[in-house]
């Protein structure tokens, strides 16, 4: 951006680029890294997660409540199509956070109901192509995990259908499997450590199963966003190392940047 002589930023309409100074710096992370900026990135916008979460999965729970013991096996199935949506609606939300922005939970409940057949689509896909992965000897499956693992976000993020969903996560994944698996990985076992642990607590302390079964899910409420926030924290720093994404955002915020010319006396 050319910035004439003579000329001077105006304060106030450099608030919304002041504030983004907040996010996070746009540069490749390690593995350690992702992890820990993703940690960050759930507990400043923990309240969104778990709200847009709760609008999705509470009712069923509520449902699960009530209805006979024999549908719980049912019912579990349903709350985990709309635990996938939640997953969605987190991305939403990480991606703003990631990028210094903000956006409301209703918002991305919003948002995921306009791509939810992508959304689906993309899990379906996604599940189907690493299950016969692993049927392979399994190595096939590794791979497919790597190829597949930032569909979600290609959909949410970019609009994707479940088709380019898969095309944009292999292009991305391409040269960096063991940077994916790495991180997808330890997500994966901290997510399911925490999990064990309340579970450990709820096999302890509750005898009644529709008890049990309401807690387990109120605990992924809380738990669940993790590994949404991880992949889109990895979805970024795809396209960092691979497109120059940082160098990118930051020509775009520079080029919005405003000047005004000081009067002459």
């Amino acid at each position: 951006m050319y910035i004439a002589p003579g000329s001077f930023f105006s304060l106030p309409s450099l608030i919304p680029q002041i504030l983004r100074m907040n996010a996070p710096a746009l540069r490749a992370r390690s593995v350690g890294e992702i992890l820990d900026l993703a940690f960050q990135l759930y507990r400043s916008r923990w309240k969104q997660m778990a709200t847009a979460t709760g609008v999705l999965v509470l009712p069923l729970l509520v449902l699960e409540a009530v209805v006979p013991l024999e549908m719980l096996g049912m019912m579990e199935t349903v709350a985990g199509l709309f635990f996938l949506a939640a997953s969605a609606a987190v991305v939403v939300i990480a991606s703003e956070a990631y990028m210094g922005r903000e956006v409301a939970a209703a918002d991305a409940v919003r948002t995921v109901g306009r791509r939810f057949l992508s959304v689906w689509g993309a899990a379906m896909f996604q599940g189907i192509l690493v299950f016969l992965g692993l049927l392979l000897f399994i190595i096939p499956g590794i791979i497919a995990m790597a190829l597949t693992f930032v569909m979600q976000q290609a959909v949410m993020i970019e609009g994707k259908t479940t088709n380019e969903a898969y095309q944009r996560s292999r292009s991305l994944a391409e040269g960096e499997f063991t940077h994916i698996l790495l991180t997808g990985v330890l997500a994966f076992f901290i997510v399911m450590f925490a999990m064990m642990g309340f579970g450990a607590v709820i096999g302890l302390g509750v005898a009644d199963v529709r008890l049990a079964t309401l807690l387990t899910n109120v605990a992924l409420i809380a738990i669940n966003p993790l590994t949404a926030v991880v992949g889109t924290v990895l979805y970024y720093d795809l396209r960092i190392r691979k497109e120059a994404f940082d160098v990118s955002v930051a020509t775009d915020r520079l080029a919005e940047l405003p000047v005004e010319p000081v009067p002459a006396y």
